[in-house]
């Protein structure tokens, strides 16, 4: 997780009346990135939890409020996904696309936004889909594999007080 990403619960009540409030979760598998200025929140006005899978990347300042996310889905820079949406497996959502409320998006898709602003969603072909997930586990192996320079423990500094 990049020191500038975020995951919120958004609207929380106060401790006091927390016994009255519905037990809300975010629940994020492994080898997940969150790239700088990416965000997940869950409202509570919602009243569901949010579950991310694994082996998902999410570039800068993108905006996830997904109910569910399967594995191995790139959102690219700037994407936004609202609240209540279902993201299968192997997806790419990408640059500035936005994802409207309570939608489901089937494994194996990529949308892509248009100069014009128009959301165009296909399938992965078997060699893109496969091609894609090579980059991304490079992507994730270079902060996560100890003999990698880029590892995070060895490079990731944190101020102490």
């Amino acid at each position: 997780m990049h020191p500038k990403s975020s995951v919120l619960v958004l609207d929380a009540p106060p401790s006091s009346s927390s016994s009255e409030s519905p037990l809300i979760y975010i629940t994020i598998g492994e080898r997940n990135i969150l790239d700088d200025m990416s965000e997940l929140s869950l409202s509570l006005a919602t009243a569901e939890s949010m579950t991310v899978g694994d082996n998902n990347l999410f570039e800068s300042g993108c905006i996830i409020k997904a109910k569910s996310i399967g594995n191995n889905n790139w959102f690219e820079p700037k994407c936004e996904v609202g609240d209540g949406v279902v993201i299968g497996d192997d997806c790419v959502i990408g640059t500035a696309v936005v994802v409207p409320p309570h939608t489901v998006v089937p494994s194996n898709t990529i949308l892509v936004r248009l100069p014009d602003g128009r959301i165009i969603q296909r399938l992965h072909k078997e060699f893109a889909r496969k091609a894609k997930q090579v980059l991304q586990d490079r992507y994730i192996g270079a902060f996560t594999e100890p003999t990698s320079q880029a590892y995070l423990p060895r490079n990731h500094r944190m101020k102490t007080k």
